[in-house]
């Protein structure tokens, strides 16, 4: 049986219309345990993964996501379709108020969703491996360094920034990518915050929002 999604506690720290949802990926499962709702393409994309836990965490992450569109949009998940945009960003097709965003690492997957803003999401596992200082240069603007004292830190700033690009629907292949942005100043996307979430253990992830509600949205269906 699949693992449910836990929904993450809200506690001011974002909007109340955004909805974060975190899942706990069982990597031994086989693909036929996982289940879920794909469509031709998506197995298609699944099958190009080379190593089976990537396949697997996207199986969960994709199917997940569907359950819970379709549960708020109170539609069959399996008949959801969507559409990429240039950068590479997923929507829904015929749903164009409803944001989404995925994030997956190593075991966990991070899901956002709104139906009046944008939203975007990262999550990362944890490595106390990581040379961090060496990637000082690709992350993070001259004015962050001085703040980044630790890996910690390093994850903190590393997360913000991927989920602000990603709720401005571009990415980090864009423009200056990660450096675009400044957070020792305050420097983001326009229309844009963000918070931290520090209660996955062993991982980073921040979440990223629009400022702005669209309050002409359709209203959603609470998932039960």
């Amino acid at each position: 049986m699949p693992i449910p999604p836990i929904l993450i506690t809200n506690q001011g720290r974002w909007p109340s219309d955004v909805e974060l949802w975190l899942v706990n990926v069982d990597l031994r499962k086989s693909d036929a345990e996982i289940g879920g709702f794909l469509s031709e393409n998506e197995h298609k994309r699944m099958a190009r993964f080379v190593r089976r836990d990537d396949r697997a965490r996207f199986k969960f992450a994709r199917s997940t996501l569907r359950k819970i569109l379709g549960r708020r949009l109170a539609c069959d998940p399996a008949r959801l379709e969507f559409e990429v945009g240039a950068y590479g960003r997923p929507s829904l097709i015929g749903h164009p108020r409803v944001s989404f965003n995925v994030s997956h690492s190593g075991e966990r997957i991070l899901i956002g969703v709104s139906m009046h803003r944008t939203v975007g999401v990262d999550i990362e596992v944890e490595n106390a491996a990581l040379e961090w200082r060496t990637l000082l240069d690709s992350v993070c603007v001259p004015e962050e360094v001085p703040h980044i004292l630790d890996a910690v830190d390093f994850y903190k700033c590393w997360t913000a920034k991927e989920a602000l690009l990603k709720a401005t629907g571009l990415g980090i292949g864009v423009d200056s990518g990660l450096k675009s942005i400044d957070l020792a100043s305050r420097r983001m996307p326009a229309g844009l915050n963000f918070n931290w979430l520090n209660e996955i253990d062993g991982y980073a992830a921040a979440v990223a929002f629009g400022t702005d509600a669209d309050i002409s949205a359709a209203p959603a269906r609470a998932l039960r």
